[in-house]
């Protein structure tokens, strides 16, 4: 019989400090599994062997015991300290180490910019960079303008996983103490922008333990992930890979399925959720399309029980292989709202819709062309989202995301884009271009598309092709079987905004689409590398 995690008697949900909850399950359930790891990362068929929660508690143990002797001593409360590392269960070992000791760990993504990484470390006044020895060239570059920030060695995460048992650091406080102390450090993605670091505390990361007691709540994420072997490729630096990591196994009691330390190709993709004994998947939507483009790799998705994405739009041709085995869900959040407030639906013709949970703290308001901004809004007598805690002089929220209405099904909802797609042409009219970009990469042979020419008399679109149709090298022949779809586009649009075959811009192999660290487009980057053949579609 499996343990309930809500509604559990002499247990106050949602006022538990998450590091409490792994101390005492590490106590009161010392072998019940919290994450499952390759018996040979290099041949997964050898199968999975798991790490129980009592065997975590002692890793961070010794993280807590390492990082206490190696820090240099810190007169300010709550020393913050960034780590960057290879896709492993370091992440999770030291943020809960870090917990124990009530630092902060910031989490820069090693993939951005020497000035996007020192914007948010200063943002932290952050001065200590902990690295492992695998990735000290690549921080050395990073900080080489960054004398002022001390570099440490991080041991291998075999020095951490010992079995002999650790001394116990054991997190001080109680709920009521801790709670909004912060812990945890995360940042935007900063494809508009700088990076903008946004600080979790431990009252932010148990709200996954509140929703399950609050009243009208309707089924969602916390009911496909309970005591569900989970896996997610989506890395520990962002909220959404430490959420699967730590507040899903910790609250939910899930069983985290951990990968090698690589890139998962689809094959490795493949043997993972087999080997593994996957049940709930979340992943970045291109790895999904990916996957669908092999037999082998789309029955292995077809074998779970739900599959989630999250990050960018799913194309519809990989959802609609999916959805007839599999209920395949969009999940919605950002780093400084969380999640969303969603719930599940039972149209399967609609699973690029989502539909919100009925007392969720949101509005919709009208746009133009039918959009509608999703909004937050402080309501009374209700618990305030966790946009709320980060901007707490705020009583709404504008997210940007643009939404529009399902034609048919009363109550749901698809994201089309942000307020910030919108793409200005120089006779002063424009588009949303993010609405109409998903029409054309429906088309087999298209990757990815983006709409581009801002401040030009007419729009220019740009087409990444899947390697296979980029080796055919037809360009007359795709260009033919392209018409239907900038048809279906053009039919939304009027006369002075419309694609034209002229101004189509093929992407160069050796110009690659920029991509996020979640798979997602980034699309003022990759617009960039194009500005000279959009700039001469012009001249």
């Amino acid at each position: 019989m499996t343990k309930p995690v809500s509604h559990i008697p002499g247990v106050k949900h949602g006022e538990r400090i998450l590091v409490s909850v792994i101390e005492s399950r590490a106590h009161n359930g010392p072998s019940e599994p919290w994450a499952s790891v390759p018996v040979n990362d290099h041949d997964l068929s050898l199968g999975f062997k798991d790490i129980s929660f009592w065997q975590l508690n002692n890793y961070a143990n010794h993280a807590a015991k390492w990082l206490n002797d190696n820090l240099p001593p810190a007169s300010d409360p709550f020393q913050c300290f960034a780590y960057a590392g290879p896709k492993d269960l370091r992440y999770s070992i030291l943020a809960v180490a870090a917990a124990k000791l009530q630092k902060v760990i910031v989490l820069p993504s090693p993939l951005g910019t020497g000035k996007a990484q020192m914007h948010v470390l200063n943002a932290k006044k952050c001065t200590l960079y902990l690295r492992p020895s695998s990735m000290a060239d690549h921080i050395e570059t990073i900080l080489h303008d960054a004398p002022h920030v001390q570099v440490i060695t991080v041991p291998d995460l075999e020095d951490f996983m010992q079995e002999a048992e650790a001394v116990p650091f054991i997190y001080p406080k109680s709920w009521a103490d801790g709670r909004y102390d912060p812990w945890m450090v995360f940042h935007t993605s900063g494809t508009t922008g700088n990076p903008k670091p946004i600080t979790m505390t431990h009252h932010m990361m148990a709200s996954l333990d509140r929703v399950g007691v609050l009243s009208g709540i309707e089924p969602g994420i916390k009911d496909h992930f309970t005591h569900r072997r989970t896996y997610t490729p989506l890395p520990s630096l962002h909220l959404l890979g430490t959420a699967m990591a730590l507040a899903t196994t910790s609250f939910l009691h899930s069983t985290l399925v951990v990968g090698p330390p690589v890139h998962p190709s689809p094959d490795i993709l493949v043997d993972i959720l087999r080997y593994g004994r996957v049940q709930a998947g979340l992943f970045p939507p291109s790895i999904i399309e990916e996957m669908c483009l092999t037999q082998e790799g789309l029955d292995a998705l077809r074998q779970l029980d739900i599959i989630y994405y999250a990050g960018a739009t799913l194309a519809a041709k990989a959802g609609d292989q999916l959805t007839s085995h599999t209920p395949v869900v969009c999940m919605i959040g950002s780093t400084e709202c969380g999640g969303y407030p969603m719930a599940m639906h039972d149209k399967r013709d609609a699973w690029n819709y989502v539909k919100f949970q009925e007392n969720a703290p949101i509005e919709f308001e009208k746009r133009a062309n039918d959009l509608y901004e999703l909004v937050y809004v402080r309501r009374p007598g209700s618990p305030a989202p966790q946009i709320f805690e980060i901007y707490p002089d705020r009583d709404r929220f504008e997210t940007n995301d643009l939404w529009e209405k399902h034609p048919t099904y009363e109550g749901l909802w698809k994201i089309v884009g942000r307020t910030d797609d919108y793409l200005a042409l120089s006779h002063g009219d424009g588009l949303y271009a993010a609405a109409l970009e998903p029409v054309i990469e429906a088309h087999p042979a298209v990757k990815s598309a983006l709409i581009g020419g801002s401040n030009r008399p007419a729009p220019v679109l740009v087409i990444e092709l899947y390697p296979e149709a980029a080796e055919r090298n037809d360009r007359d022949g795709f260009f033919s079987s392209l018409q239907p779809y900038i048809g279906k586009v053009n039919d939304r649009c009027h006369d002075c905004v419309k694609l034209s075959n002229e101004r189509i811009i093929i992407a160069d192999e050796r110009k690659p689409f920029v991509r996020t660290d979640k798979g997602s487009v980034s699309r003022l980057q990759t617009l960039n590398l194009y500005n000279d053949e959009i700039a001469a579609l012009f001249d």
